[in-house]
């Protein structure tokens, strides 16, 4: 059962767990993968490579555990389908608890978000990755955004990147939409320090949506997106990698 006290603060949070997976050993991959459903193990036995098959299992491991810590079944016992637009959500009749929830993972991290009737988005990237962040950025960003990665000095550039594309990437995930679908309509301003400012497609009200951005290790951001329809101020708990390393350092926030 549930543990009443905590059951009572759930639907004003927002749970946030990271996991780091490049010490990840056998006996922690194989329990993670004991809690996969046949669907899910079939999809963990078609990755090519071992990281990202270890990556999907822990990462689908740990949603699995922190609804469990959060709700009133065992982790082997929640079951999915796909949404819309390939948006993960709970089975029908799994739980009579409107839990929400999604997914991401980049090298050496695997994270989820879990949260209590509303529509939430998660993304983490490798910030220090290579990539052509100019090209992706000129097809998916507004004007005002490569503006404002232009403004930076060249060695900050990559960094404010990443930072903008997670917080497009939990946003459209948490409308359940593709990334194709306007987002060229959508800007973050992280000018300001410690804050997210943003500008949204036409019909979505601002005020009713909330934004985090995090920092898990030096090298990852992750960006969290959380809207109920209304201007409810939401706590996000985000707790350290597996509880320890560096702090999961929230580096800005929407909520003032």
């Amino acid at each position: 059962m549930p543990n009443p006290s905590r059951a009572e603060s759930i639907p004003g949070d927002v749970h946030v767990r990271c996991r780091l997976t490049d010490s990840i050993g056998d006996l922690a991959l194989e329990a993670a993968v004991a809690l996969l459903s046949d669907e899910e193990r079939v999809r963990y036995e078609r990755f090519r490579f071992d990281r990202d098959r270890h990556e999907f299992a822990v990462a689908h491991a740990l949603l699995r555990t922190t609804l469990s810590e959060l709700g009133d079944r065992p982790p082997d016992a929640w079951r999915f389908q796909t949404g819309a637009h390939g948006k993960p959500v709970l089975a029908p009749g799994t739980s009579p608890v409107p839990w929400s929830f999604n997914l991401s993972h980049a090298r050496g991290l695997v994270a989820c978000v879990v949260a209590r009737g509303a529509d939430v988005g998660l993304d983490v990237e490798l910030a220090t990755r290579v990539t052509d962040w100019r090209g992706i950025a000129s097809r998916y960003f507004s004007a005002a955004e490569v503006a404002q990665i232009d403004r930076l000095a060249d060695g900050e550039r990559p960094a404010r990147f990443f930072e903008l594309w997670t917080l497009k990437e939990a946003f459209a995930k948490a409308l359940g939409v593709g990334l194709a679908q306007a987002l060229d309509a959508t800007t973050f301003e992280l000018a300001a320090p410690g804050a997210i400012a943003c500008t949204l497609p036409p019909g979505v009200v601002p005020a009713m949506w909330q934004f985090a951005l995090f920092a898990p290790t030096r090298e990852h951001r992750l960006a969290v997106a959380v809207s109920d329809g209304s201007a409810r101020r939401w706590r996000i708990l985000a707790p350290p990698p597996g509880g320890t390393g560096e702090p999961l350092i929230p580096t800005r926030s929407s909520a003032g």
